[in-house]
């Protein structure tokens, strides 16, 4: 039998991970041992994203209007980032990933994970927006938050499945 420091050792980066702080943040998959509550926001701003994308659809027609969606999206997500870090000095607080608070902390991150959640909104609105251009219904609409709500909460998902906590990887 292992004790935990060996445990831990034995385990190598992923056990570390929900020990990191925010600003520590150095691979991806550090992003699974996020709060269930920084997972279902994240993935209620998809699905919001994906259902004004669906209306905007129906509505706008040219070539300038999919890349100023996204840009605007995308612009709506990180200017408050870049409002809330500019208040940030060498006292702020960074608390460890899995104990992060939803609201508090979100500007906290590493800066390429504003990078990475910038690409996942850009695919999540190129697919719908092509994927709306082919069918726009609420068929396809459902089809699609569907398809959405299980790949962005995936993360969550391993962990309610498999009964783990956020830094129990899976055997």
């Amino acid at each position: 039998m292992q004790t935990p420091c060996v445990a831990r050792r034995t385990l190598g980066v992923m056990a570390r991970a929900p020990y990191k702080r925010l600003n520590e943040m150095d691979d991806l998959r550090d992003m699974g041992h996020f709060p269930l509550s920084v997972h279902a926001g994240a993935t209620a701003n998809v699905l919001l994203t994906i259902l004004l994308t669906y209306l905007l659809r129906g509505r706008l027609e040219g070539p300038l209007v999919l890349p100023a969606w996204a840009g605007g999206v995308i612009s709506a997500n990180v200017i408050p980032v870049v409002l809330l870090r500019s208040r940030m000095d060498e006292h702020t607080r960074y608390p460890e990933i899995a104990k992060m608070g939803f609201f508090a902390d979100q500007h906290k991150f590493a800066s390429w994970v504003y990078a990475v959640a910038s690409a996942n909104m850009l695919v999540w609105i190129v697919l719908s927006w092509s994927l709306f251009s082919l069918r726009r219904d609420r068929r396809t609409l459902a089809a699609m938050l569907i398809v959405a709500f299980a790949f962005t909460f995936f993360p969550a998902w391993r962990r309610l499945f498999w009964r783990q906590g956020p830094d129990t990887p899976p055997a």
